[in-house]
């Protein structure tokens, strides 16, 4: 079996459980052989030897199974940036990078930041800033002990030594109260979305998902006690789902924010609100 064959194979077998079926096949392939996308279109004649063409198919019928490429290959591409994940914590998403793309446009000018990312993860958004901004003093906190394994892992990976990893349930082990810029994407799926049964996030921890009945319970946690680890015109910046514009607008009013903003990612919908500690 060839190259281009074991595309054809896989990209077939996918088509009924995938709405990306050739780039599953792509991705899978690439990561068997280490190598790029260009070098299956520059030598789709090449043959896979047996132990290739072996795993291959066993990644395609665990792929057609349901499970996450990423779960398949153990990385995951965010902000140019190759990230180690594993079923502990959320797969990091494009639109994710609203936020880091936010905070680096509004405060390019700003030095010596301190940040605090809460559930922070793979690490993907602390280190995407660290990257960019190693001035910056860098906090990422998470409560699951494998996740941050994981993020101290990908932090070592990209050599982003700036960031200080702290095991927290929310707030309740941060000692420090004088936060720039406080920035999360916590769990804000209701307990009862139908997406929970679809894709992905059937392999994901629940933990880093449901937020109770509405999906708010977590950012209502957030912009009640955020405002305290906060200094004076520091901003909370969090990431929420697309149907939650409002609600989450009206919680960072109740709780007394201002200068309200909310962003769109690249599909159009709003899924960041950021407010400033007045």
């Amino acid at each position: 079996m060839n190259i281009q064959q074991a595309l054809q194979l896989a990209s077939h077998k996918l088509s009924d459980s995938s709405p990306s079926a050739m780039l599953d096949a792509q991705v899978l392939l690439t990561h068997i052989l280490q190598c790029n996308t260009a070098h299956l279109m520059a030598w789709p004649e090449t043959e896979l030897d047996e132990r290739q063409a072996s795993h291959y198919l066993m990644l395609v019928q665990q792929r057609q199974q349901g499970s996450p490429v990423a779960h398949l290959t153990g990385q995951r591409e965010f902000w140019s940036l190759d990230f180690f994940v594993n079923d502990c914590t959320l797969i990091p998403r494009p639109e994710t990078e609203t936020l880091v793309d936010f905070i680096l446009d509004r405060f390019s000018d700003k030095q010596n930041l301190k940040v605090l990312d809460m559930g922070t993860g793979t690490g993907a958004i602390a280190i995407a800033i660290a990257s960019e901004r190693p001035d910056w003093t860098i906090f990422a906190s998470d409560f699951s002990p494998e996740a941050l394994e994981l993020a101290m892992k990908n932090s070592k990976a990209h050599q982003t030594e700036s960031i200080t990893f702290i095991r927290s349930d929310w707030f309740e082990d941060i000692t420090s109260s004088d936060f720039d810029i406080i920035i999360s994407n916590p769990p804000y799926i209701a307990d009862s979305d139908p997406h929970l049964q679809e894709g992905d996030v059937r392999f994901e921890p629940r933990s880093a998902l449901i937020a109770g009945k509405t999906g708010m319970d977590d950012i209502m946690h957030l912009c009640l006690h955020a405002r305290a680890f906060l200094k004076k015109n520091g901003w909370l910046i969090l990431e929420h789902g697309y149907n939650q514009k409002q609600q989450v607008a009206d919680c960072f009013t109740l709780n007394r924010y201002d200068g309200i903003k909310q962003v769109q990612d690249l599909s159009g919908h709003t899924r960041m609100t950021a407010g400033r500690n007045a």
